[in-house]
């Protein structure tokens, strides 16, 4: 009796577990982008998988380094490439382990981002180039800037993290490698990829408009979210367990070449008093505020962005 009811309680599991598996499966087949244009592009064969990138436009080269949010991907500037290119070369790429790029699995470190940065410039750009990076890749930017800086020509951060944030400890390793788990790992991320949270984040930490998160906002960060496959887990699981992280106000303070800070005044998870520290470390960097932003100035309000980066 003991035994089949063992039996019993297996079959249970077993089932239970298989059908999460399928179901993780159809999450990621059945997130087709409406917008079969984000996914046209370029690859950079770099030593961790091909890397995606959108080419656009003629003059000065420009670097754009989306956000490291779930959903982060070259379609974060979706509003900024097309004005950007009329006056520079704009190369849009989708970082290592997010968007339409390949999901190595590997530790995701803020040393390996700088390291691509330089690598994609050096071998695809050909030439030193303007580097614009949003949010928590603003941290890979500044590095790459203090170790390559004959590759970056200028840097704009916008609301870098980096400047208070916490790094990674011992005791956050069980937890990425928990994350890092076909199953369970797959199962995190999909929840915290759905429309639902997705929605969520746009609306409590992402926009300040309520009326910005439309059905084109929320759809900039899910397909992409889901535009490979689920090893998208290691780049979530680095990230969420800080081994992105890096304290760059060292770095920062040393850069020579001309630097640009945009923050959203809104922006509370990040908030601007940060900002008055990069003050501080480079009194003699351009500093902006955008009223009515949060996170993504450059998508809420994106004429005065571009026009900011134009001129």
């Amino acid at each position: 009796m003991k035994f089949k009811k063992i039996l019993k309680i297996f079959g249970a599991f077993t089932t239970f577990f298989g059908g999460l598996t399928l179901v993780n499966k159809a999450i990621f087949k059945l997130a087709k982008h409406e917008d079969a244009d984000f996914k046209i592009g370029e690859y950079f064969e770099w030593k961790y998988g091909n890397v995606h990138y959108k080419k656009s436009g003629t003059g000065k080269p420009i670097v754009l380094l989306h956000s490291l949010t779930i959903g982060g991907s070259h379609c974060e500037f979706r509003k900024n490439i097309e004005a950007l290119s009329q006056k520079y070369t704009v190369y849009a790429v989708d970082l290592p382990g997010y968007g339409y790029s390949d999901k190595p699995k590997i530790t995701y470190t803020a040393f390996t981002y700088a390291s691509f940065i330089n690598d994609f410039i050096s071998q695809i750009v050909g030439q030193p180039s303007m580097v614009i990076a949003s949010n928590g890749s603003g941290m890979f930017a500044t590095i790459a800037a203090k170790l390559f800086s004959q590759n970056i020509t200028h840097l704009t951060l916008i609301s870098p993290n980096g400047i208070s944030d916490k790094m990674a400890e011992n005791s956050d390793f069980y937890y990425r490698t928990m994350l890092e788990l076909p199953l369970h790992g797959t199962t995190v991320y999909n929840y915290f990829s759905s429309r639902k949270i997705i929605k969520e984040f746009l609306l409590t930490d992402g926009f300040y408009a309520p009326e910005n998160v439309d059905k084109t906002a929320i759809d900039t960060f899910y397909y992409p979210a889901h535009g490979t496959n689920s090893n998208v887990r290691y780049s979530y699981a680095s990230y969420a367990t800080k081994y992105m992280n890096m304290d760059i106000n060292g770095y920062f303070q040393s850069l020579t070449m001309p630097i640009r800070i945009i923050w959203g005044e809104e922006l509370t998870i990040n908030p601007i008093e940060n900002m008055d520290i990069l003050k501080k470390l480079q009194p003699a960097a351009e500093f902006y505020i955008f009223e009515n932003t949060k996170m993504f100035p450059h998508y809420e309000n994106c004429d005065e962005f571009n026009s900011i980066i134009i001129n």
